[in-house]
């Protein structure tokens, strides 16, 4: 999300934006990135690094969601900004549903070709993945000060 906000700031036309913050998420999901191995799906989302992680990516999510575009409206529209930053996130929906149906034990249907593509590219989700996370959040904080000042 946060690199659909410097895309945002860099671009600034709503038309390009939303476009490039959607395949940015596709790009960044070939990155290593953090996850929870487990055989099962179930115990995963029940395991406590995996919660703790999701419970704090989700406090990020939507405190960028309110302070972004405050912070940066004097510089960047505030509406291409969100644009961004929901364009970039927006592939990740279909993962809540997923979480949602497991947790209730709903049966989940055979995931679409977009969901099995999205799969495969998050080649490495392991806890170290978390520090290239970290630098990433770093990074776009930093270029996007660099870019909306």
């Amino acid at each position: 999300m946060l690199t659909g906000a410097v895309i945002a700031a860099a671009v600034q036309q709503p038309w390009l934006v939303v476009p490039l913050a959607l395949v940015s998420h596709f790009v960044l999901d070939t990155v290593p990135h953090f996850g929870v191995v487990e055989n099962d799906i179930n115990a995963r989302n029940r395991h406590p690094l995996f919660k703790t992680v999701l419970a704090v990516d989700l406090a990020v999510l939507f405190t960028a969601l309110i302070l972004i575009p405050l912070l940066f409206s004097g510089k960047v529209s505030g509406w291409v900004l969100l644009a961004g930053m929901v364009a970039a996130w927006l592939p990740d929906v279909v993962w809540v549903s997923h979480f949602w149906h497991n947790r209730k034990g709903h049966i989940v249907k055979e995931p679409s070709w977009l969901t099995r593509f999205h799969q495969k590219i998050q080649w490495f989700e392991r806890p170290p993945g978390l520090a290239i996370e970290i630098l990433w959040l770093l990074g776009t904080l930093v270029a996007l000060s660099v870019i909306a000042a």
